[in-house]
Order: structure tokens, then C-alpha cells, then sequence
């Protein structure tokens, strides 16, 4: 099969990740795979003030004049080429063709059935980036809707009131993410994504290293994220912009990683820390308790409680026999989302969707 994936912007998120992993392990499975974002970007927004979105589509579109595919500070993975825009002239003729974002999902229902069979990769119901009205009428279109997890199928179904046409859980690259450094490195400390903003749970993060500092003041605090920001306190050391390799490194040196976000569509921190045999702390959210089993391969709190995040990470910090039975079992459970599995149950669904719906060339 040919296929295009078309995302919305050439910024690297969780989501896009999944996209260019798709993309590149469909091609030693005999597939032509090829992934476009458009000159003039789409607006996202998160209220209805006209001057939202405005600033971020902004810069992006300065982004997008002055680096083209290749944005600084953004680790693209795999070939990405930008198009004037997403319509039948600038793109190939193909078997299947797949929206991965929800303005995306409006472009792709418009092109000729030429460029493909049309199916949307629906990995969060994304009314954070839109109307909620604007976002929800994207999954009625007349298109193949691939859910990235359980749980996202279940929102559409609950939410939306439409079902997937196929569900294909996220995964990770298991084998990379297991990789651990001969002899094992001494396992110390919390270590915690951070992304500011509410949605990703940064001060509740942050408000939860504060307490473990203040019980344990010599327990090793470490971050990482794309940039530090002022109110990460001088006690937390922190990364930037760790590559695959660092993070890796990062997970495997950690006793508990702590993952506090607000909102999810997925989730793929903690399930890459499960992965290299960390124990985790997380919060119910996205499809985390899709492959994080509560008590078994970590502890899940509610959103925003900061007292059960610090709880929980005491918790692990003074049980080192829990730790590690906790850790052995989050790498098993892993398994079970390799991204080996997940490329092939695409693939089953991309053939579905183009017997279904007719590939184009």
C-alpha cells in the first residue's frame, strides 16, 4: 500500500510520535508510507476569545516560512515534507490516506477518493485545542476512525456517540526502552516529566517534589521537559530536551517516575518508564490505566491530588522490595504494548480500511 499521513503541524508531540512510527515501520513491511503538514497552519484554540490560538499559529507560520519540515528544537522523526496546503494538487495519489489531528480530519474528508481511502487516527477526543462542537463533528465524518486506545473508542462511543472502526493501542519500542546499561545503574530519587501549563499537571508536579523534598531532603529530584521555566525550584535538577538515549538513561537511574498530568489522549511517559523496569506514579488519566494496572506495575491517583501523588511516592521511596516487584511487573506488562504489535494491527486496520472504504490508485 501507499499512505500519507497528514498532520497538522510539524511540532513533535506524543501523538506525532505515533504518526512517524506508523510511518517508518510500515515501510519494511513492503508499504510506501509518506507524512505532510501544511505552509499555512491550522488554528487551534481553547476559548472562544478571538485571540486565542492567534499567537501559537503565529509562530508557527513564521516557523513554517523560515524552517520549513524542520523546526528548531523539534526532533522530527523519519521524512516529513511540507505542502501549500491539504487538497487533491499537493498530494500523491494513494491507497489510504490518514488524518491524525482533528483540523486535519476536515481537509482529508475533502480530497478525491484518488489520494486514498480516507481514516482518521483518533488518539484523544482534542477538545482542548477547539470548539467542543467544532472538534466532536470531525468523528462523524464519512471516515475510517482508527482509535489510538480502549479508552479513547470508549469516549467516542460515550461522548460522541460514534464507534471505531478499528482500535489499535499505542505502543513503544520495547526492546529499545528495556535497554539498561551493563552493569545495572544504582536506582535513586523521583524523576518527573514536566510540561507547563495546567493540562499536563505541572504545578501539582512540582507541589508534590516540594513535599517529598521537604520529608526527604537529600532524595535526588530530577526533570525533564523541552525548556526549564522559573518556578522549577533549584532542589530539582533539571534536563532539557533529553534525546531517546538520555531518557532512557534518565528512567532506568530513577526508584519513581512521577507522570501528574490534568489530561491525556494516551500517555506515553510512563508507559516507556514501565518499560525500562521503573516504578510509577500516575495519575488516572487518558488510556494510563489502559496498560498501568493500579497496586500491580504502578500506583494511579486521581487528577489534581496532590496529596495521593505525594502519598504514593513515599510510599515507593520506602519500600524498596515494592519497588522492584512493582518495576518487574510494569516491564512485563509493557510487552503487551510493543510498538512491533501495534504497526501490525494497523496495518490490519489500513487493509480494512481500504477494502472497506476503496484505495484510490
Amino acid at each position: 500500500m501507499k499512505v500519507t499521513f497528514v498532520l497538522p503541524t510539524a511540532y513533535f508531540t506524543g501523538g506525532s510520535r505515533m504518526v512517524f512510527e506508523y510511518a517508518q515501520r510500515l515501510k519494511p513491511l513492503g508499504h510506501s508510507t509518506s507524512v505532510v503538514f501544511p505552509t499555512v497552519p491550522y488554528r487551534f484554540r481553547e476559548s472562544a476569545h478571538p485571540l486565542s490560538g492567534l499567537y501559537p499559529w503565529l509562530g508557527s507560520l513564521k516557523n513554517n516560512l523560515l524552517h520549513g519540515a524542520r523546526p528548531p528544537r523539534q526532533p522530527m522523526w523519519g521524512d516529513i515534507a511540507m505542502v501549500p496546503m491539504i487538497a487533491d494538487p499537493f498530494l500523491s495519489d494513494a491507497d489510504a490516506v490518514v488524518a491524525t489531528a482533528w483540523p486535519t480530519a476536515y481537509s482529508v474528508s475533502r480530497l478525491s477518493a484518488a489520494k486514498g481511502a480516507k481514516c482518521y487516527l483518533v488518539q484523544h477526543r482534542e477538545i482542548d485545542s477547539g470548539f467542543p462542537r467544532t472538534v466532536d463533528d470531525t468523528y462523524r465524518l464519512p471516515l475510517f476512525r482508527i482509535a489510538g486506545s480502549d479508552y479513547t473508542a470508549r469516549l467516542l462511543r460515550q461522548e460522541v456517540g460514534v464507534e471505531a472502526d478499528a482500535v489499535v493501542p499505542n505502543g513503544v519500542d520495547v526492546q529499545f526502552w528495556s535497554q539498561c546499561p551493563e552493569p545495572p545503574p544504582l536506582r535513586s530519587g523521583v524523576l518527573m516529566s514536566h510540561t507547563p501549563g495546567v493540562r499536563k499537571g505541572a504545578a501539582d508536579g512540582l507541589a508534590t517534589l516540594e513535599r517529598v523534598h521537604r520529608e526527604h531532603p537529600a532524595v535526588l529530584l530530577r526533570c525533564f521537559g523541552r525548556r526549564q521555566t522559573r518556578e522549577v525550584p533549584a532542589y530539582v535538577e533539571y534536563v532539557e530536551n533529553p534525546n531517546d538515549a538520555s531518557l532512557r538513561a534518565l528512567y532506568a537511574s530513577a526508584e519513581v517516575f512521577l507522570f501528574p498530568s490534568r489530561y491525556e489522549g494516551y500517555g506515553l511517559p510512563p508507559l516507556e518508564a514501565m518499560a525500562c523496569g521503573c516504578s510509577v506514579v500516575a495519575t488516572r488519566v487518558g488510556a494510563v490505566p489502559d496498560f498501568c494496572v493500579d497496586s500491580v506495575s504502578g500506583l494511579l491517583v486521581a487528577p489534581g491530588d496532590v496529596d495521593g501523588l505525594a502519598r504514593a511516592v513515599l510510599t515507593l521511596l520506602a519500600d524498596a522490595g515494592r519497588r522492584e516487584r512493582m518495576g518487574e511487573a510494569a516491564r512485563v506488562r509493557a510487552m503487551d504494548f510493543d510498538l512491533t504489535r501495534s504497526t501490525r494491527e494497523f496495518e490490519r486496520a489500513l487493509v480494512r480500511a481500504v477494502d472497506t472504504c476503496g484505495g484510490g490508485r
